[in-house]
């Protein structure tokens, strides 16, 4: 009790006087309002109830009533503060990002915001000026743009504050006195709840506290319910103060609507004839309110029935717990008599509203949908033909199915483009119910679930389409669709045709003769669109040579589908410019191509070409490869190069990850892992997923992989997969040759990138190599580390010259410029509170006590050059000549004695090395305490894969 008044008193000030910056206009959220929910809470909870309630059941309740809102006073000093954080979430197991990412997703949403929602947040429908924002100075506006997202994650910034504190630039926020964490997370967790369902925190619970029902004397779903209904009732009309509106201009259409709401309850009282339910008497003023308050009555209800429903689920046969409960079932209002309650008023109490239907709507949607990319129009037909194809195989068993892509190009540009397929075909029932309609899936009919999904309403299909609007694409190609169908089961004589322009506002259908399948027709008159389809590779070879066929090799703007089942064909022809030397001019000639996908196609069945993820749940199926090198020639040099990762979905392409851009993994480096430091690259992706639950954008060209959930699985399966080939790839004896060359082939293993640039991820011993970490160097009690910048063709073996404790780096490269050289010599022997310099570099971060070595009299020259090293550095440091062309280096923290004890052993390695290398050794001290650093995913794997820290080589 001390503790809870102590923090209440602590927050008070805070609440009472923040003014919400962010939400100038919302209803009351003060210290009154808390004070008015605890009491809603207390007279909710029944009487058996309140006997078998805990004092630690009160300490959450109360606590996560003064926090579940608190997120709404944050000050702008605190918004810069939790806006601006990159580091991990406070909370782990709910699906939490950084807040500085969601910043950011949050702001590119905004700038697509349209009328509607400007004009909810800011009072009018202005398009934002993101250029002008400026956290360190904010506008009003800039405030409401802020509260916008407050709002969205209020919920969770009270968890935040519950187990930190509240966000401030300077750490010194108000935070809960005395509690343990225990306490803390689960009145921040009961305080979060009202912003999500209670059955989606069970995971949660369960994870951390193993229980659901109860931990410690709490009962944690039970004061769940009790709070969210608490804070719901809050509907008396002395929440939004009539005074306040004579001096307080409201901007936001939401909030004069909510203070209007709250104006209309007029009482709300538990004496009713109804013992277990509340009644609410509201005199709403016009039918927006009223509307407005029958949906909130409803929501309320629908509370009632979840909380009821998770409380009589949890609690109903766990002894005296069964008889948790809460005073009220039901919510009772005048407005329940809709004839009754219209007799009391001039306006009719019913919802009216124009349809968003209509041509001319479609006609300006098409474009900006699909981002005027013209080749979508191919990708959509194509989706549309290929599922087609799959659900006749389902049907039927036919899975002779294909699709044909023409384009008949003319001279002037324009010309048709026609997708075949011999599919399932389409009734008349799905012509005008689906396809005619925007936004209308088939999929999401009766019909296509009794024929195509199994008796535990799975998916049989993998379908390409999802969303209803793919018809529209074909809109993007021309102004007029031909359509001929004919469905699997209706006979030759019942096909359908029709054409149609997004405007006509009646279409003729018409009866065909018709094989099985659909043909769409597209007539394209603008010689723009023709420009993109037209096959980019070059037809000009075969001078004045007509209607020759060509087999091209790619073919970007029409090869979408990443399967070879069912088989698809593309043609084209069309008009190529050539230089005429009888004439001196040009003339056009025509050319006919073909093309059949040949390259970056996904698996149907299993192929060893690619890795199955284990568990891909809630997906049929994920596969993933690295992509293949291609070759490449640029004039007369060829190369190779990695592709491009491809994602596909179903068998659509969707995306084109460039691997020069961030596409790794969560788990990297970014975590703060002990090094050495990688990034796992993302691969290709093959997702099967029947039940259409892949978060893709409507615009069908990205996935959001945070929202899938399996990066984290996918990275530990690729870190695998490359420890399998760190034991396959060892060599049978460790040299020097021998290790140069495996630490580089483990260096350049596709699909897990080392962040170096001058020394290896693998370190070598007498017995083996080990990973550079000094998580392993301290298990392998090594004392000193070895630097060799050398030619390391030699095939000395290492057990012949390192000895038990020491371990040998060689340098990746030793032929460098001047600037790699001085960045060797600065990472071996610059001061410890430089070290981070010799991290990025490659080099482990370790504690040494000494350094020293031989180096060449022209690096300690080039090292003196003024303004080359800093002076600290070379003041720290002694030398002696060795030879003419070589010197002796050691930091002054090193004794003459060990100096000339170490010099010996640093001259055999130099003698049987090479006389112009350069060795170098770092004196190592372990840290009694240990590595505190988080542990990296892939030393784990390493020490599971090889069972100890050293793969040891004969």
């Amino acid at each position: 009790m001390a503790d809870v008044r102590k923090t209440l008193d602590h927050f008070e000030p805070w609440l009472e006087q923040s003014g919400m910056p962010f939400f100038p206009g919302f209803t009351d959220h003060s210290p009154r309002h808390i004070n008015e929910v605890l009491v809603t809470a207390s007279s909710l909870i029944s009487d058996e109830a309140h006997a078998l309630l805990s004092p630690e059941d009160i300490t959450v309740l109360v606590l996560a009533v003064l926090l579940h809102d608190s997120g709404m006073h944050l000050t702008q000093d605190g918004f810069r503060a939790l806006v601006q954080k990159k580091l991990t979430t406070l909370v782990s197991g709910l699906g939490d990002r950084p807040w500085n990412q969601l910043w950011t997703e949050f702001l590119s949403e905004a700038s697509r915001f349209g009328e509607d929602r400007l004009n909810n947040i800011f009072g009018d429908s202005e398009p934002f000026n993101f250029s002008q924002l400026d956290l360190t100075d904010l506008s009003e506006k800039d405030c409401l743009l802020c509260g916008e997202f407050v709002r969205r994650h209020h919920a969770r910034l009270a968890h935040e504050i519950a187990v930190d504190r509240v966000p401030m630039t300077n750490g010194l926020g108000l935070e809960i006195i005395g509690l343990d964490i225990d306490l803390k997370d689960l009145a921040g967790l009961v305080a979060r709840s009202h912003g999500m369902s209670i059955r989606s925190t069970f995971s949660y619970i369960e994870n951390k506290y193993v229980r659901i029902a109860e931990y410690r004397n709490i009962k944690i779903p039970y004061l769940m319910a009790i709070l969210r209904i608490s804070d719901y009732v809050q509907v008396k009309s002395d929440r939004a103060i009539k005074s306040l509106l004579s001096i307080k201009e409201l901007r936001s259409p939401i909030s004069r609507q909510e203070w209007r709401n709250h104006f209309a309850v007029r009482d709300v009282t538990t004496r009713d004839k109804d013992p277990e339910a509340m009644f609410v008497h509201a005199a709403p003023a016009d039918v927006k309110t009223y509307l407005r308050l029958t949906s909130l009555f409803k929501d309320i209800q629908r509370e009632l029935d979840d909380s009821w429903a998770t409380i009589g689920e949890v609690y109903g046969r766990m002894g005296d717990l069964c008889k948790l409960g809460i005073n009220i079932r039901r919510l009772r209002s005048n407005l329940d008599d809709q004839h009754h309650f219209a007799s009391t008023v001039s306006y009719i109490p019913r919802k009216a509203s124009f349809a968003t239907s209509g041509p001319e709507l479609l006609k300006l949607l098409v474009g900006p949908l699909y981002d005027y990319k013209f080749e979508i129009g191919i990708r959509e037909l194509v989706q549309n033909a290929i599922d087609a194809c799959k659900e006749r195989s389902d049907l039927n068993g036919d899975s002779n199915c294909n699709v044909v892509v023409e384009i008949d190009e003319t001279a002037d540009g324009s010309g048709w483009v026609c997708v075949t397929d011999t599919g399932v075909g389409m009734t008349l029932d799905t012509v005008t119910n689906y396809f005619l309609i925007a936004g209308a899936s088939f999929r999401n009919s009766d019909v296509w679930k009794q024929q195509h999904t199994d008796s535990n309403g799975k998916s049989k299909v993998l379908r390409g389409g999802r969303f209803g609007v793919g018809a529209l694409a074909a809109f993007l190609l021309g102004d007029e669709i031909s359509v001929k169908t004919r469905h699997a089961n209706s006979s030759e004589t019942d096909g359908l045709e029709f054409s149609a322009k997004i405007d006509d506002p009646v279409i003729e259908l018409k009866k065909a003769k018709a094989p099985i399948g659909t043909s769409i027709r597209v007539w394209i008159s603008q010689p723009d669109v023709m420009k993109v389809l037209r096959p980019k590779q070059s037809m000009e070879h075969e001078l004045f040579e007509e209607n020759i066929k060509i087999e091209l090799d790619t073919w970007d703007a029409v090869d979408w589908f990443a399967q070879n089942n069912p088989n698809i064909s593309y043609h084209w022809a069309g008009f190529v410019e050539q230089w005429s030397t009888e004439t001196n001019s040009t003339r056009k000639v025509r050319r006919e191509a073909s093309f059949t996908p040949k390259k970056y196609l996904v698996p149907i069945d299993t192929d060893t070409q690619w890795n199955d993820l284990p568990t891909p749940e809630p997906y049929k199926r994920i596969a993933w490869q690295h992509p293949p090198e291609e070759n490449r020639k640029n004039g007369d040099t060829e190369y190779r190069v990695r592709s491009n990762s491809k994602i596909v979905v179903n068998g659509i392409r969707v995306e084109t990850i460039n691997r020069y851009l961030n596409n790794s993994l969560s788990l990297t480096n970014e975590n703060k892992f002990e090094g050495p430091d990688f990034k796992i690259i993302r691969p290709s992706i093959a997702i099967y997923d029947p039940s259409g639950i892949c978060p893709i954008n409507l615009q069908r060209s990205n996935v959001a992989f945070d929202r899938m959930g399996f990066d984290d699985l996918l990275g530990r399966d690729i870190l695998q997969r490359f420890m399998e080939k760190v034991i396959v790839e060892a060599p049978k004896e460790l040299t020097v040759k021998s290790y140069f060359e495996y630490a580089e082939a483990i260096g350049s293993v596709h699909g897990v990138e080392f962040e170096l640039s001058m020394a290896p991820p693998i370190c070598a011993t007498n017995k083996g190599v080990f990973l550079v970490t000094p998580r392993f160097f301290e298990s392998l009690k090594i004392e000193r580390l070895f630097f060799v910048n050398a030619d390391a063709a030699s095939t000395a073996r290492l057990a012949g010259i390192l000895s038990d404790g020491e371990a040998l780096i060689f340098a990746k490269d030793h032929n460098w410029g001047e600037q790699a050289r001085l960045a060797w010599f600065r990472s071996i022997y610059g001061s410890l509170t430089e070290a981070w310099r010799a991290n990025s570099r490659g080099f482990p971060e370790l504690q040494h006590v000494g350094e020293l070595g031989i180096i060449k009299n022209a690096t300690w020259n080039l090292a003196n050059t003024k303004g080359k090293v800093a002076k600290q550095i070379l003041k720290r440091l002694s030398t002696n000549s060795i030879s003419k062309t070589m010197i002796f280096v050691r930091s002054n923290n090193v004794t003459s004695t060990i100096a000339e004890k170490h010099l010996l052993q640093i001259q055999s390695i130099f003698q049987k090395l090479s006389d112009v290398c350069e060795v170098s050794v770092w004196l190592l001290q372990h840290s009694a305490k240990g590595d505190s650093t988080i542990k990296s995913p892939l030393c784990e794997e390493w020490l599971r894969t090889v069972g100890a820290p050293l793969l040891e080589i004969s």
